[in-house]
């Protein structure tokens, strides 16, 4: 049953991640304009903070209370989401007078650390149902499924409802929460784990 809450969890991070891009390219089109140099550059950034985020994600994999890590990492996801609009209006102050690489740097530096947090995740999580099934494919195999089928889902309805109906503000809080919720749903998971291996 909690393997299950695990895969549900880590699906709704899928969500939440797809719709933290999609609202956050949208806003960011107002740095870049809307074309295709825009969404390149934007993508890249976003996909570089996932890699980064898998390489320290696998290091501290190797670790203990990887619940743990896994949860600070959802709810500094959470929090950031919740403030980033706010972030990213003040950094259109600055769009009068950056232009060229240094747009592409303050683009990066904009997104880098959250979307980092999100490729941490991963790792953490696959090493802990690792040691709990001994084996990688499945463990690795069904995170990814679970994932990639939150982020299908969200990509069809963040554009087509989200964002429709609620607008780029609420979407976003819609994201956080859910970040939120599942950080302090694993940190009760962990909780839990850590009384009974006392015990």
């Amino acid at each position: 049953m909690k393997n299950i809450i695990i895969y549900l969890l880590f699906l709704l991070s899928g969500i939440s991640a797809l719709i933290y891009q999609t609202v956050w390219q949208r806003v960011l089109f107002g740095l870049y304009g809307i074309n295709i140099q825009a969404t390149t550059i934007i993508v890249a950034i976003f996909m570089l903070g996932l890699g980064v985020g898998s390489l320290f994600g696998g290091f501290l994999s190797k670790k203990k209370n990887l619940l743990l890590y896994f949860s600070i990492f959802e709810g500094f996801v959470g929090l950031f989401g919740f403030f980033s609009l706010k972030i990213f209006n003040t950094a259109f102050q600055f769009t009068d007078i950056i232009t060229g690489f240094n747009l592409f740097l303050l683009s990066f530096f904009l997104l880098i650390l959250p979307t980092s947090a999100m490729g941490a995740t991963l790792p953490i999580l696959t090493e802990y149902l690792i040691k709990k099934f001994n084996n990688i494919g499945q463990s690795l195999g069904i995170l990814y499924f679970v994932n990639t089928l939150g982020a299908a889902i969200s990509s069809i309805v963040t554009a087509l409802f989200f964002m429709k109906y609620f607008g780029l503000s609420n979407t976003i809080n819609i994201a956080a929460t859910i970040n939120i919720a599942i950080a302090l749903t694993m940190l009760l998971i962990y909780i839990k784990e850590t009384k009974g291996i006392k015990a």
